[in-house]
């Protein structure tokens, strides 16, 4: 294992950051799999899961048994991981512009596109590897204008997996079951991973909007496939993003019982050998991300919650109630479409108006920008 690290600099005079990735196996190996964890700095579980993740790794290589290449950024956002203000993190936005730290990634197919126009062929494989130098390329190109410490953060994420055949990327939510985001290019490694890691639910969707990292590395493909119909293009990168559940989700039994699904998933896509342990869940459903209704707070005030995470909820059915502390009038929060309530909000208190909650059914009920900021 070795560790690169990429250097941001810093946007005040004084300060520097960096990020670390640590390197297993042979570089330019296949399956190459990336994965990262802290991309919104005030979630921990997944922080917690690589590091005992690369306990496992450690002992694997030590052993020979690293088949392709493995690349782990533990912590992926040193700008997010220095906010905090009255003694709370808050790293989802960057301060100064309250950018979302998971939005607004380049969008490369493009570019790529050109650069590939009038070189593809019939040969699958060779146009994957076509397309992952010019996906390169146009990334360096992107990289050669940024400006801020967080631009050059999210551009060196990108520089150490836009090439990848996997894209893991660890998050949580507040309150919630285990679940993942995953576009429709690829179930079968959806369902795998459903299986090794426990994931109630699999949202899918091929463009969510906001451009967040996991479909910086799909939406490419699937736009060259769109464009050069007449030449095969395979779905060159399975990506998602994994959340585990919540933010108080965060224990050394719970990170090392999913680390070891993360290693069996390694197994099962040929990235090492060494690892016994199959996968042991079922599969989960895999619902349309548009099929995740939102449930809003009908007056602000305080929130005591009937239903929890986990359930499975008729639409209408009341899950929630509100209560105003002033008027003492209490007031119903309804299940937006049946389903499984699978997050709800963190705080207690709510405004008007606020989500409070998403119920994850079969029908799609909403469109646009799927992904909240």
């Amino acid at each position: 294992m070795k560790t690169d690290w990429a250097e941001l600099g810093g946007d005040s005079p004084g300060t520097s950051r960096r990020i670390a990735c640590l390197r297993y196996g042979t570089e330019g190996a296949r399956p190459k799999v990336y994965l990262q964890a802290g991309l919104h700095a005030d979630e921990m579980p997944g922080v917690l899961v690589l590091q005992h993740l690369m306990t496992h790794l450690d002992a694997v290589e030590a052993q020979g048994g690293i088949r392709g290449e493995i690349l782990v950024v533990p912590a992926a956002n040193p700008v997010g991981l220095s906010q905090w203000a009255f003694q709370r993190p808050l790293g989802r936005q960057e301060f100064d512009t309250l950018h979302n730290f998971n939005r607004g990634y380049p969008a490369l197919g493009p570019r790529a596109g050109d650069l590939v126009e009038g070189r593809l062929t019939d040969d699958a494989e060779g146009n994957a590897a076509l397309i992952r130098t010019a996906l390169r390329t146009a990334l360096a190109e992107e990289t050669e204008k940024a400006r801020t410490a967080m631009v050059r953060g999210q551009l060196a994420l990108l520089d150490w997996s836009i090439d990848a055949d996997q894209v893991l990327d660890l998050h949580c939510d507040h309150f919630a079951v285990m679940h993942l985001y995953a576009s429709p290019a690829r179930p079968e490694d959806t369902t795998l991973l459903c299986r090794c890691t426990g994931a109630k639910v699999a949202l899918i969707e091929e463009v969510s909007g906001g451009n967040a990292f996991d479909e910086a590395h799909t939406v490419p493909w699937a736009r060259l496939r769109d464009r050069f119909p007449d030449h095969p293009i395979p779905a060159g990168c399975f990506s998602t993003t994994l959340e585990y559940r919540g933010q108080f989700d965060v224990s050394d039994d719970l990170a090392a019982a999913d680390a070891r699904g993360l290693m069996s998933y390694l197994a099962a896509v040929g990235a090492l050998t060494g690892w016994d342990e199959p996968p042991q869940h079922p599969d989960a459903p895999h619902l349309p991300l548009g099929g995740a209704g939102e449930a809003f707070a009908p007056q602000g005030g305080v929130v005591t919650w009937i239903a929890q995470p986990g359930d499975t909820v008729a639409q209408g059915e009341v899950i929630a109630e509100v209560t105003d502390p002033m008027t003492r009038v209490r007031m119903a929060v309804r299940a937006p479409n049946a389903g499984l309530l699978f997050r709800t909000e963190l705080w207690k208190s709510c405004l008007r108006g606020q989500g409070l909650a998403h119920v994850a059914g079969t029908e799609v009920v909403r469109d646009g920008d799927l992904l909240s900021d």
